[in-house]
């Protein structure tokens, strides 16, 4: 998949999760990892956000208490060195 249409269907992802807590363009990593399931693997998922964070599109932020997160929702965020990168915020 291009970083083009990785960055549509994420953010097609995004819009259909808003409403569950978090403001606008906002969504949590670990659910628009599972909306992506099978279209996108892991490695693919996570080289996508870092990219389109180093393009200047997303604000990837970390959780304020990992500890307190569920094993599947730990795995299934985004690690980066000792950073458990947890939220995605839409830039631009």
């Amino acid at each position: 998949m291009s970083l083009a249409d990785f960055e549509r269907t994420l953010r097609e992802a995004t819009a259909s999760l808003t409403g569950r807590g978090l403001g606008p363009g906002t969504a949590r990593i670990t659910d628009l990892r599972r909306a992506l399931g099978g279209r996108v693997d892991r490695d693919e998922f996570d080289s996508g956000l870092l990219r389109l964070r180093e393009d200047g599109i997303v604000a990837l932020r970390p959780h304020a208490y990992p500890t307190f997160l569920d094993p599947s929702e730990t795995r299934d965020a985004l690690q980066e060195g000792p950073s458990l990168l947890f939220f995605l915020h839409w830039l631009k």
